[in-house]
């Protein structure tokens, strides 16, 4: 890939060239002379540059959606010859962390059960990084929860339909309740997951919806990792809003739905356009749907949470 285009990607993404420099280890000199060589033979300025950075241009623009396209195609072309050449099939997949823990391994290994020969690579993000990764060709397809995942270059397949509520201890007087309200929500202290999760933004548009923030709850602490949250409320050190599948494979917690909210997410497969079909990857995605439809026949909005 031209070395050109790197500097501009890295630069566009840093929104400096120092960054750019830094990332691609460059002197800021050399990346400097690289933007200005792409410029000159575009024949047009790609960067505004101000005080507070370098900002595209409408011509940049046009380029950056060019340069995501070119990387994504070079890094699938990449992996995709090193596998022709070793004799091997790779399939590489992004997950957000709730769909890695929860959701994948029962597909995941029915599917290693019936393809023992294909490899799997799989990567844990929040879901804006897992969307990244599909957008850069890192992967071969990413699955992420949300509305953030739609883009005219990505192809959307529907999977799971999960429901959030309310985590709480089962020693918690409100494991017993089936359910709780908005204003409850906002007299515990509560554990969310960060910012960029998927389950976050879920939380945030709803709580929209009622004239609410985020900053209008009790929030003790915003943490990555799902299981780190579990501990801590199994503990009873506060209560989180997370999907009733955690509450599905973790016994010493509860699910509490609350009531007046919409919180049901759809997860969703992602991929770019493919030149060609790839039969591991495409099994694997039948795999994943299938296992996504009998999922959604146990709908918790008509069982119990616990029960199948």
């Amino acid at each position: 890939m031209d070395n050109r285009l790197l500097v501009f990607l890295a630069t566009a993404r840093e929104g400096h060239i120092t960054g750019a420099a830094r990332l691609l280890n460059l002197s800021v000199s050399a990346a400097s002379h690289q933007i200005a060589q792409l410029e000159l033979e575009f024949g047009t300025p790609l960067f505004v540059r101000g005080n507070r950075g370098m900002h595209l241009t409408p011509a940049g623009q046009v380029l950056l959606t060019y340069a995501n396209q070119i990387e994504a195609l070079w890094q699938t072309a990449y992996r995709e010859v090193r596998q022709k050449a070793e004799g091997e099939q790779w399939v590489h997949v992004a997950a957000s962390h709730t769909v890695t823990e929860f959701f994948l391994p029962d597909p995941l290994g029915q599917f290693r059960r019936t393809h023992p020969a294909v490899h799997i690579h799989l990567t844990m993000s929040n879901s804006q990084d897992v969307i990244s990764h599909v957008e850069t060709g890192q992967v071969d397809f990413g699955i992420a929860e949300g509305s953030r995942v739609g883009h005219r270059n990505l192809q959307v397949t529907n999977l799971w339909q999960d429901q959030l509520g309310l985590i709480v201890a089962r020693t918690h007087p409100w494991a017993q309740r089936t359910e709780i309200t908005v204003k409850d929500l906002q007299s515990v202290d509560l554990i969310l997951r960060e910012e960029g999760s998927g389950t976050r933004a879920i939380l945030d548009k709803a709580l929209s919806r009622h004239g609410l923030h985020v900053t209008d709850l009790r929030i003790m602490a915003e943490l990555s990792s799902i299981r780190a949250i579990l501990d801590l409320v199994h503990h009873n050190i506060g209560l989180s809003v997370m999907s009733w599948m955690t509450a599905r494979k973790t016994p010493d917690v509860s699910f509490v739905r609350i009531a007046g909210i919409e919180l049901t997410r759809q997860i969703h497969l992602i991929r770019r356009p493919q030149p060609q079909e790839r039969s591991a990857m495409e099994d694997l995605i039948k795999e994943l749907v299938r296992a996504s439809h009998e999922f959604n026949s146990h709908s918790p909005n008509t069982l119990d949470p616990l029960t199948d």
